[in-house]
């Protein structure tokens, strides 16, 4: 079969497509899936720039999410069968091979049917950035009705599904974005926005919760805008980052606020090798695309691209600017 490797941290070119052997089912709940797509994630590209995140592998399929055909399964799996569509977030950061290839083996754990309503593309592009999202709001921060959630980067994959969430729950949601484009996007999704680059936009801001502050602030960013968020945060309020805090990080200004600092990954059950955790999370998924399947979700797919031109995808990726989430087609 083929699949996308690297062996060395570096820039895109580092990844190329080579005939690899076809994975073999080794623990009795595995099930072995025959790809149609993979979603590629910023995450993506920082593990093939900083290295794998576990170490001693000596090479790295990227992936982390992604859809596919069952077509084998160990003896402990029965709640999925062969000939099933089924979506999954598992795999590309060193311990198992990601999603950019033609078939993986993942736990029967991870893995949820995917309704007829729902595209493969679409079933690709919602695992990891729905579970980001949903877990930052509601076992990080504890999403409320009624809060106010400031959402960094409100166009990306994680925002777009951040506002969606938000809004479903009955909060009052601000998008910041720095493109035209992209506020109607997150105006489209149910969003209120501000444009960072227009000259009032800090005092668009503080009025939106009358200088108040906001019970919620999303960091998908990290850097400054993590630093930003602590000054926008209500008395008490929640942030959640996607990142590691800035070692320079001048904390007291925040402590007057009594704030909730939270980081969230949402691959530390696989990491880890939670199985309890992974079917938490598989569960969550399939609430996520039983709301594509009805309607009440949107998963922008921005372009789709062959297998082959996985390095031109993270090129996209980190040149920023997108509009939504980006897929790689098996097979092509």
């Amino acid at each position: 079969m083929r699949a996308v490797v690297f062996d060395q941290p570096g820039d895109p070119d580092v990844l190329r497509l080579e005939d690899v052997p076809e994975p073999s089912l080794v623990v009795a709940d595995q099930v072995r899936i025959r790809m149609l797509a993979a979603g590629v994630n910023p995450v993506d590209t920082k593990v093939r720039t900083g290295g794998m995140i576990v170490p001693g592998a000596p090479r790295n399929t990227p992936g982390c999410d992604g859809v596919g055909v069952i077509e084998a399964c160990g003896s402990d799996v029965h709640h999925v069968r062969p000939g099933q569509r089924v979506a999954f977030c598992f795999g590309g950061v060193g311990a198992d091979p990601g999603t950019y290839a033609e078939q993986v083996v993942v736990p029967e754990a991870a893995v949820v049917p995917v309704p007829a309503a729902v595209t493969d593309l679409q079933a690709a592009a919602l695992p990891l950035a729905w579970l980001t999202a949903w877990e930052s709001l509601f076992e990080r921060a504890d999403l409320q009705r009624g809060q106010s959630v400031l959402v960094h980067a409100a166009a990306g994959g994680v925002g777009q599904m951040a506002v969606q969430i938000a809004r479903m729950a009955g909060a009052r949601v601000l998008g910041l974005v720095r493109r035209e484009e992209a506020r109607r996007l997150v105006t489209g999704l149910g969003g209120d926005v501000v444009d960072l680059t227009q000259p009032d936009a800090e005092a668009l801001i503080r009025a939106y919760t009358d200088g108040r502050g906001f019970d919620i602030v999303l960091d998908t960013v990290g850097g400054d805008v993590f630093r930003e968020g602590l000054s926008r945060l209500a008395y008490g309020g929640d942030l959640v980052t996607l990142l590691a805090p800035p070692a320079d990080t001048d904390w007291n200004p925040a402590r007057l606020r009594n704030p909730s600092i939270s980081l969230e990954l949402m691959l530390t059950p696989m990491l880890e090798g939670d199985r309890r955790r992974s079917r938490h999370q598989a569960t969550l998924v399939a609430e996520g695309l039983a709301r594509l399947a009805s309607g009440r979700l949107q998963v922008n797919v921005e372009d789709s691209l062959p297998l082959a031109a996985a390095a031109e995808a993270h090129r996209r990726i980190e040149a920023g600017g997108r509009s939504g989430k980006l897929v790689l087609r098996i097979p092509e």
